[in-house]
């Protein structure tokens, strides 16, 4: 955990670096600053923009693409985190109080009809060994019943079984990590009637770290079909 915990320090160190003002030599103050991870997990669309206060975080020319994540330093404050697709068509909206030295992570996912976006304050959790990977699950897809993950040959946790689509207030509820036993595993995702939905093998869990693991995509669908993501997490 302490190597983690350094990474999450440098990550915010790096974040108000990059957000100080140029002020003059003996009046240099770091702003207080937060981080942001952006996931896109949503399905209409090849990619996506973020934006903070009507500023892009990204690139206009390098938007983050479907199952894609990325990290931004943001300014504290009553920040309006938007998401655009493709020809600057807007999906969400969210006003969040951005917290100094705070770490979140927002996830967009859904449909055309129905784009959603949640966000997540991201803590570590002090129960977890530094022998041990922090994790949690989040279920994105569209077209899914009640799911559950498992992870090797353990039993699904508590926390992961029957998990419907995923609100803001499921997502608050659920954005706390577990312990998991860190290695290589294969993870599966079932239906509420035991059927496999979707299987990833040879996930690496590197002692230390926190993750996400969501499933992103369409059931039966060719183009985007159902997926096991991994995100690697800062916490604090």
């Amino acid at each position: 955990m302490k190597n983690y915990r350094l990474f999450n320090f440098i990550a915010i160190a790096l974040a108000a670096f990059f957000l100080t003002s140029c002020l003059k030599d003996n009046d240099d103050q770091p702003i207080p600053a937060a981080l942001l991870t952006m996931v896109n997990g949503y399905t209409d669309a090849n990619a996506v923009i973020y934006f903070a206060d009507g500023g892009s975080l990204q690139n206009p020319n390098y938007p983050l693409g479907f199952k894609s994540y990325a990290q931004i330093g943001l300014f504290t404050g009553a920040r309006k985190i938007t998401v655009s697709a493709e020809y600057n068509t807007k999906l969400t909206d969210t006003t969040v109080t951005i917290k100094d030295s705070t770490i979140y992570t927002s996830f967009l996912f859904g449909t055309k009809s129905k784009p959603v976006q949640m966000i997540t304050t991201d803590r570590i959790n002090k129960d977890i060994k530094n022998t041990e990977s922090g994790l949690r699950f989040f279920n994105l897809a569209e077209g899914t019943d009640l799911v559950s993950l498992k992870i090797g040959d353990q039993a699904s946790p508590s926390e992961w079984t029957n998990r419907a689509q995923e609100t803001q207030n499921s997502a608050s509820a659920h954005q706390g990590f577990i312990a998991q036993k860190s290695g290589t595993f294969t993870v599966t995702a079932r239906d509420k009637a035991g059927k496999t939905i979707a299987t990833r093998s040879d996930i690496k869990l590197v002692e230390g770290y926190y993750y996400s693991l969501i499933l992103i995509g369409k059931a039966n669908d060719e183009k985007k079909p159902l997926y096991i993501g991994l995100v690697a997490q800062a916490a604090n």
